[in-house]
């Protein structure tokens, strides 16, 4: 598997205090290495013990590499992202770094399973964050719904700030029906965006509770922590953190950059990523000004109070942006951290 360690330990722990957390592969995002460290961090503080089961991609021979490419080029041209394809087995190394001293992890996995929730005797298990619940984001669907703890009855499952992605539903008939079922086996369902509770409601039939990203529940002092060793970087800086970057918002870019007599320095993530993750939160930390089409990225920009622009592609889901816009302007953010954090706490002691 590349640079993914391989010498993880199962340990014995306290079976009453092991939450096993369910999400996308820890590849190359920013956002999706961050949402897990901040979810982990906040389970410590409460007490619990968490650790992340550590999916990765199979390795693939040329003819499925192959076919996999042009089922991408199709989604691609048709407007239908499939963002988990095609990348690498290994992470790049300034993200395992990162992984390794701030994530606990399971040994690496291509198949998730009931034994492995026994193996590292974990008795509660979180879905979340992140479009864990987009079916062209996932691997496989049913996994994000707990399918491989089907038979488990022991195992309490619960839904953290899962999201859709969009505000309309991509599920087919036969996910629809295998995915409501196994969801009203959850003891509690807390996800992401409003329009993600009326998801639920109409095409899953049960009832979700609004909560935040888990990065929005640490505060600013927690991420400093992390890039406390990063220098901080001297002058007037516009950062340009941008996922679809094209002429249109590089000009956008340097028109606002010109104005504001700002030095602009350009960032992206996937397979362009070039920062530590230190150093990716530090350029949000010495920025005076964000350009973002990222969700974490306006998440992180929220987080060190400064001032930004942010717009949206529509095929990665705007819907994730309106939430945490209208939510951010409504200034009931400080309320709705406290609630998502007291929802999470009485998820898992109740």
């Amino acid at each position: 598997m590349g640079n993914i360690p391989q010498n993880r330990e199962i340990v014995d722990m306290d079976n009453s205090k092991v939450v096993g957390i369910v999400t996308q592969i820890l590849l190359y995002n920013y956002g999706g290495v961050l949402q897990n460290f901040a979810l982990q961090t906040v389970l410590k503080k409460i007490g619990y013990t968490p650790i992340t089961l550590n999916h990765v991609l199979p390795k693939v021979g040329l003819l499925r590499y192959i076919r996999s490419c042009l089922k991408t080029c199709i989604l691609y041209f048709t407007s239908k992202r499939r963002p988990f394809v095609n990348r690498r087995n290994s992470r790049p190394l300034p993200f395992d770094d990162f992984i390794n001293k701030w994530i606990k992890t399971t040994k690496p996995f291509c198949q998730y399973s009931a034994e492995l929730i026994e193996d590292y005797n974990i008795k509660q298990v979180i879905v979340g964050s992140d479009q864990v619940w987009r079916p062209s984001y996932s691997l496989n669907i049913l996994d994000m719904y707990l399918v491989f703890c089907k038979q488990m009855n022991d195992v309490k499952r619960i839904a953290y700030a899962a999201s859709f992605g969009v505000d309309e539903w991509e599920y087919s008939p036969e996910q629809t029906c295998e995915c409501s079922a196994l969801v009203k086996k959850f003891d509690a369902i807390g996800v992401r965006e409003k329009t993600g509770v009326t998801l639920c409601k109409e095409y899953l039939d049960v009832d979700a509770t609004l909560v935040l990203d888990p990065t929005l529940l640490l505060n600013k002092e927690d991420y400093c922590e992390v890039c406390k060793n990063t220098p901080i970087a001297t002058g007037k800086i516009l950062v340009a953190y941008v996922l679809d970057m094209n002429d249109s918002i590089r000009r956008l870019c340097e028109s606002i950059a010109k104005e504001r007599n700002m030095k602009l320095k350009i960032f992206s993530s996937g397979s362009q990523a070039s920062l530590t993750i230190p150093e990716w939160l530090a350029m949000f930390r010495d920025a005076s000004y964000v350009v973002t089409d990222s969700f974490h990225g306006t998440v992180f920009s929220i987080i060190f109070g400064k001032e930004f622009k942010c717009f949206y592609n529509k095929d990665r889901g705007a819907t994730r942006f309106e939430s945490l816009i209208d939510l951010y302007h409504s200034g009931k953010l400080e309320k709705m951290r406290e609630s998502s954090l007291n929802w999470l706490k009485s998820a898992l002691d109740n």
